[in-house]
């Protein structure tokens, strides 16, 4: 017999999770023998703190992950050798005999000896070799000097048994082998990524139902779990309920989450941006067209956008390509488009605001993977979640952003970006002559009319007296702009308003004469972001849509006094209080007065 001896040249790393059952006196039985003896587990009990006093080792960690905690406690020594173990393991004589005699001897490749386990599961004796199919066996490693190693009891090499066994007091409850089922379809998943990180969701599915039963029989009939009563239907039933945890907490975690196209994301050349919104919104996912060109430099980025959003995109040097779709969404048009768009072989489509149609449609266009991104929405069709489960004042562009985020990239810079050319500057100073529109004069334009959006609309008569005041009282120049289609509402102002200059006509021009003003008073409509996007102040009227929390970014739009928003009692997540079918015909939050706007006039002009 081999006596007791302190051998210098081994580092024993010892596994907990739970409890801290058992582990004084594992330490104090394998102090006898070895001198370096770290545990490896959640703090705060009494026991550790003894262990501590003993000149045991502690580190803290709560993963319950027995390989990571192995490996944690293996980088934080330098041994050839190293005894790894759990928290309730008792080695027998025997065992630790042929320990010394093993690590005394001359190895000299990485090997792997594993320990044979008797094992109490429930409170009982097990007869028979029944072992969790991804719970790591200890046993003792050797990798020498001046190397490292990834604990994964799949690809170690691996020696023979070695003498004698360990005594393993398992799970005394059915409540902690729930709790650590959990924790083993966690590291199933893991495992499982390692060897097969591109696994599709139907083999996914097919492989969940399929080893869970060949599980369930090897540890029911071969490994004889029939025999044991209780205990072994427990563990046959769990022990498969683990691998079927394991496969979903893989799509959970590598294909959901976007870390599987992380991995990928070099095999990425062609993007289509989905963005089917109105024009704030299209205004606002132009920070995600230039990060992508900034962070993957070889990526065509096309853009798929309402006819009526194109002109948002023209000019931008970041886009291949600009699709267009018609607000009617005839089926023949859609149907073509789609045709279009599939055989331009895009890799990763991002659909930036997700509702049924846009969804539909995303689907349909053949594409490696897509993102829908819904924000408090159902993500139909979506090979990666970006999720609801963010601050629900998040602004839009940092949820767009966050479709890069599931990818892997890292996102600088938030502030949207629209493109104006020399020749279209040069013909709103053309129109400003023609309108003999004073260059030294302040120009204020407003935007009197949100078409669709009634609900966010200050009002005609309120703008009338505010540009009446701005003209005659304050000695600014107003310009008013509008679309096509508010040529209605433009002469009905023209005439209300004496001195007050009107321009309709396409979005382009607005643009360029909107980039030479002073300030820009607006409804919460597409207009305030265009003059947000080109650094002119901007004065916001919010209505009921939340653009405060919504719209509003903290790091973009940094003069919050700006934004004219009231918090109402009758506002609620979802505007169940405003909109139709039973719409608020009051607007209370609509009701900021002429002279506040007045004096936030003041303030952004100077």
């Amino acid at each position: 017999m081999i006596s007791p001896s302190i051998s210098n040249n081994i580092s024993v790393v010892i596994a907990y999770r739970g409890s801290g059952r058992h582990l004084l006196d594992v330490f104090l039985e394998l102090k006898l023998w070895f001198s370096d003896i770290t545990f490896v587990g959640p703090s705060g009990t009494n026991t550790l703190k003894e262990i501590e006093t003993q000149g045991g080792n502690l580190i803290e960690s709560e993963s319950p992950n027995i390989c990571e905690l192995w490996k944690k406690g293996m980088q934080s020594k330098n041994s050839p050798w190293y005894l790894l173990l759990e928290g309730r393991e008792y080695l027998s004589t025997i065992l630790k005999e042929s320990i010394v005699e093993t690590i005394n001897s001359s190895q000299v490749k990485q090997a792997w000896f594993p320990i044979k386990r008797e094992v109490f599961f429930l409170k009982q004796r097990l007869k028979y070799p029944l072992e969790w199919s991804h719970d790591p066996r200890p046993g003792l490693l050797f990798i020498g000097t001046g190397r490292s190693v990834q604990i994964d009891p799949i690809s170690l090499p691996k020696e023979d048994f070695m003498k004698g066994y360990s005594t393993y007091f398992s799970e005394d409850t059915m409540a902690e082998v729930v709790i650590n089922t959990m924790h083993r379809g966690e590291q199933a998943a893991d495992q499982l990524y390692q060897s097969e990180p591109s696994l599709s969701l139907f083999n996914i599915v097919t492989r969940a139902l399929t080893v869970s039963l060949v599980n369930f029989i090897r540890n029911w009939i071969l490994r004889k779990g029939i025999r044991e009563g209780f205990e072994g239907l427990v563990f046959s039933t769990l022990d498969s309920i683990a691998v079927v945890l394991g496969y979903l907490r893989y799509h959970e975690k590598y294909i959901r989450s976007g870390r599987q196209l992380r991995g990928q994301l070099n095999s990425v050349k062609k993007i289509l941006i989905i963005k089917l919104r109105g024009l704030g919104d299209a205004v606002i996912a132009t920070p995600v067209i230039k990060n992508i060109n900034k962070l993957m430099p070889n990526v065509s980025i096309s853009i798929l956008t309402f006819n009526f959003c194109r002109p948002l995109f023209e000019n931008n040097p970041y886009l291949e390509e600009i699709y267009g779709l018609s607000g009617e969404t005839a089926k023949g048009e859609v149907s073509r488009l789609v045709d279009l768009l599939s055989q331009q072989n895009f890799d990763l489509i991002l659909n930036l605001h997700s509702r049924n149609f846009s969804s539909r449609l995303a689907k349909k266009i053949k594409a490696r993977w897509r993102i829908n991104r819904g924000s408090f929405i159902r993500e139909k069709y979506s090979d990666i979640i970006v999720g609801s489960g963010h601050e629900l004042d998040r602004s839009s562009i940092e949820l767009d952003l966050d479709c890069l985020r599931a990818i892997g990239l890292n996102p600088q810079d938030k502030n949207p970006e629209i493109f104006i050319t020399s020749e279209e500057i040069q013909w709103a100073e053309d129109f400003m002559v023609e309108q003999k529109i004073d260059s030294s004069k302040k120009l204020v334009i407003v935007h009197p009319s949100s078409y669709k959006d009634w609900n966010n609309n200050w009002g005609l008569e309120r703008f009338v007296t505010l540009s009446h005041q701005l003209i005659h009282d304050h000695g600014h120049q107003v310009l008013a702009c509008f679309p096509k289609k508010e040529q209605s509402i433009a002469k009905l102002f023209l005439d209300q308003v004496e001195g007050v200059t009107v321009y309709v006509g396409l979005l382009r021009q607005s643009m360029a004469l909107i980039s030479k003003s002073d300030l820009m008073i607006d409804n919460s409509s597409g207009q305030s972001h265009i003059s947000s996007a080109l650094n002119i102040p901007t004065l916001v009227l919010t209505g009921p849509g939340d653009y405060k929390k919504t719209y509003y970014d903290r790091d973009v739009h940094k003069e919050e006094g700006l934004i004219f928003h009231h918090e109402v009692p009758c506002r609620d997540f979802f505007m169940s209080r405003c909109l139709p079918p039973d719409p608020c015909q009051n607007q209370v939050c609509l009701d900021h007065s002429v002279e506040d706007v007045l004096k936030k006039r003041i303030i952004s002009m100077n």
